[in-house]
């Protein structure tokens, strides 16, 4: 396999926007609320469903490849060492859902099955009938080692929020909150309150 070749230039060459892990975080929010749409509206089809969790499932190894390459390169910079199974020690405490991700976008990109640090993870899209209160229609869940199912959308949003808290704390970003300014301008057209940014302003 070619090797990936470095260069002087800013990533948003190739990325139009993503410049660093914040960045990075947001285009995760923006495949979790894909994903969320999908399950919501689309619930009689499969494919996509399955497409767009795989997708979140990449941003989210993406994401950890931005913090994983500015917290080495700062350490090089300052002179301490750095230590990669610490940071996977780390991160994975502070992202529960991490490992799950990092297995399937292992297995999407690799074309072969891979549970590294997910051992007995799998994937199920299954049917429910529905009642008065949720249309029928296929719902992702995973499962590890036989333990409980949990519903892919709430450990979506879990990764997207944990994700927030550990990015506030390696000071990426500050706050309890953030909302993207795309997530805005959505929820404004959905509710039709609040600035849409548009423009310049868009960020």
């Amino acid at each position: 396999m070619r090797r990936s070749k470095s260069s002087e230039k800013p990533p948003t060459v190739h990325t139009g926007l993503i410049d660093g892990p914040l960045a990075m975080w947001e285009k995760l929010v923006w495949d979790v609320d894909i994903f969320g749409d999908i399950q919501r509206s689309y619930p009689l089809e499969r494919q996509p469903l399955a497409y767009a969790a795989i997708n979140v499932c990449l941003a989210a190894s993406s994401l950890r490849n931005w913090v994983l390459t500015d917290q080495k390169t700062s350490a090089k910079s300052h002179g301490r060492s750095f230590s990669e199974a610490g940071f996977w020690a780390e991160t994975h405490e502070a992202v529960p859902e991490q490992a799950m991700c990092e297995a399937i976008a292992n297995t999407a990109k690799h074309s072969r099955h891979d549970e590294t640090g997910w051992n007995g993870g799998e994937v199920r899209i299954e049917w429910d009938d529905g009642d008065e209160d949720v249309q029928p229609g296929w719902t992702l869940r995973y499962a590890r080692g036989g333990s409980k199912e949990h519903v892919a959308l709430v450990a979506f949003q879990a990764l997207a929020n944990n994700w927030w808290h550990y990015l506030v704390k390696q000071r990426y970003a500050s706050g309890p909150s953030h909302t993207p300014r795309w997530l805005n301008n959505k929820l404004a057209t959905i509710f039709g309150d609040g600035p849409l940014y548009v423009g310049r302003d868009a960020g």
